[in-house]
């Protein structure tokens, strides 16, 4: 009868051997444990190196939506100003709806925070932007406080602040990226 033994057991049978089959069996666990040792420490160094890379990239992608949240802001006011002025200026001064009008816009705080979102957050050259389209929409309020405009002059009067806010959109455009769009902002007037 044969009777198979695993190698443990072969160091019964021959007695010579067991010595080396126990140097064999110890270079073989520590060739295992320093492949498992260099495994856990490639592990800890890949999580550490992805975590700060996930860090950084995380912060400038924060950055970025940031950026862009405070530009679309500055760009929705815009629309949302613009409207109050122009029915500021389409009132005739002497009217209740023209005192509302001109309450309302004075009241009305979001362009304002959504100008200094981009101080915040913007480039020099957006923030330059901003500022300029700030001080042509400022202007256009105060003019369209002091006279009445017919339909055909507030298209007029107005222009200056659309060419503002086109260097506005381009600055923004351009930081970004993006390549330049042609637009025209009130339909009806030619740009």
């Amino acid at each position: 009868m044969l009777v198979l033994l695993d190698v443990r057991d072969q160091f019964l049978l021959f007695p010579r051997t067991a010595g080396f089959l126990a140097q064999e069996r110890d270079a073989s666990d520590n060739a295992v444990m320093s492949t498992a040792v260099i495994a856990a420490i490639a592990g800890v160094l890949g999580i550490i190196i992805g975590r700060l890379w996930d860090a950084r990239s995380e912060s400038a992608r924060w950055r970025r939506d940031q950026k862009v949240a405070s530009y679309q802001r500055f760009a929705e006011e815009f629309q949302s100003v613009y409207e109050s002025i122009r029915s500021v200026a389409l009132a005739g001064p002497e009217t209740d709806a023209f005192r509302r009008a001109v309450e309302e816009a004075r009241r009305d705080r979001a362009w304002d925070c959504a100008l200094t979102g981009v101080w915040l957050h913007g480039s020099p050259a957006v923030v330059a932007a901003a500022n300029s389209l700030d001080k042509s929409i400022t202007k256009l309020f105060y003019d369209a406080q002091e006279r009445v405009f017919l339909v055909e002059d507030w298209s007029r009067e107005r222009l200056h602040s659309q060419q503002a806010f086109r260097r506005f959109v381009d600055a923004v455009r351009e930081e970004l990226s993006l390549p330049p769009v042609e637009f025209n902002l009130f339909p009806h007037t030619p740009t």
